[in-house]
């Protein structure tokens, strides 16, 4: 009885201790539990060390005591316990399998990919007075990114409304949808489609739609920054005036940068030539400033320009709205 207690107490203590091991090319070995890998990194858990990347074109062998999910470039997938195969190659077995498959390091993708899952911030901002003038006003905005190693789906609203002692005096609505393709980590085709409407600038409708190619400049932690040109389609429906629609171009920059503080800045600027008219054009620029309370939530500060270089009869070119408000981010 004894003994096979000693056998038994081993067995646990040898399943407990079992870990993957990685060999890298300069010889060393790193012992842990492999949890992903992604843009050439290969993330190991550790108990010494917590956390490790290395790069997977230093591996030369992996070995895992669990099966792991790996996606190859060619889009196919791969599950199963792996090991050293030949030289330069992965050996995963896969349960129910007849044999193991072999495949080049090279052509491993991924390995416990996550799945694509939306993120997002919904904000809103609101101010009322009551004596000698009566007023409400409210902005209220969401905005959502489904973003993989392939593309990225961007969609976003904003819907402002203001009346001055019962008279309707702001009522504006703007709203995109974008697709970015991604040739590789900087550059990326894009299509998009923009919609706007605004009461007090005879503005039934107005649509965009756009495509283009982008380009990452810059893409960290602490700043992203990136620009888009395109061809674009724009169509503008009044109420009063003509309708009337051309064909120009969009051109947009994007700024994301983390200040001092815990203060962020977001800078969305995008203009719009007219083919038809070289002196024709508008713009929108959207900024915010913000900062975490904590638990998802934001204190921002923002501000909105939009600008129609020839807007309908009466109406003026720009038009600027301020705000502060609460912003979640889910």
């Amino acid at each position: 009885m004894r003994i096979l207690a000693s056998v038994l107490l081993f067995s646990m203590v040898t399943v407990s201790l079992a870990d993957d091991e990685i060999k890298l090319k300069n010889g060393d070995r790193v012992t842990g539990k492999i949890t992903a890998m992604a843009n050439g990194k290969l993330t190991i858990e550790t108990k010494h060390s917590g956390k490790l990347q290395v790069d997977w074109t230093q591996v030369e062998s992996v070995k895992t005591d669990e099966p792991i999910k790996l996606k190859l470039v060619t889009g196919e997938w791969l599950e199963g316990k792996v090991s050293a195969g030949a030289e330069g190659r992965i050996k995963v077995e896969s349960a129910g399998a007849a044999a193991p498959v072999e495949v080049d390091y090279a052509k491993v993708k991924s390995i416990n990919e996550s799945p694509a899952a939306w993120h997002g911030k919904i904000s809103a901002a609101a101010n009322s007075s009551r004596g000698n003038t009566n007023s409400r006003n409210f902005l209220i905005s969401g905005e959502a990114t489904r973003e993989t190693e392939g593309d990225l789906l961007f969609a976003k609203a904003i819907f402002r409304y203001g009346e001055s002692d019962g008279i309707l005096d702001e009522r504006n609505s703007y709203g995109i949808g974008k697709y970015q393709y991604k040739l590789d980590p900087k550059l990326y085709l894009f299509v998009s489609e923009e919609l706007s409407a605004d009461t007090f600038k005879d503005l039934s409708l107005n649509s965009t739609t756009a495509a283009g190619v982008g380009y990452n400049v810059l893409r960290q932690k602490e700043i992203d920054l990136s620009a888009e040109v395109g061809i674009a389609y724009m169509s503008n429906n009044h109420n009063i005036d003509p309708d009337e629609s051309h064909l120009g171009a969009r051109v947009a920059v994007y700024l994301r940068w983390q200040l001092p503080l815990g203060f962020e800045l977001k800078d969305n600027f995008t203009i719009y030539p007219n083919f038809e008219d070289s002196q024709d054009y508008q713009l929108r620029n959207e900024l915010t400033l913000g900062t975490s309370l904590g638990a998802g939530w934001d204190l921002l500060f923002g501000w909105i320009r939009e600008y129609d270089k020839s807007p309908s009869a009466g109406r003026e070119s720009k038009d600027d709205t301020v705000f502060v408000g609460l912003g979640y981010t889910f």
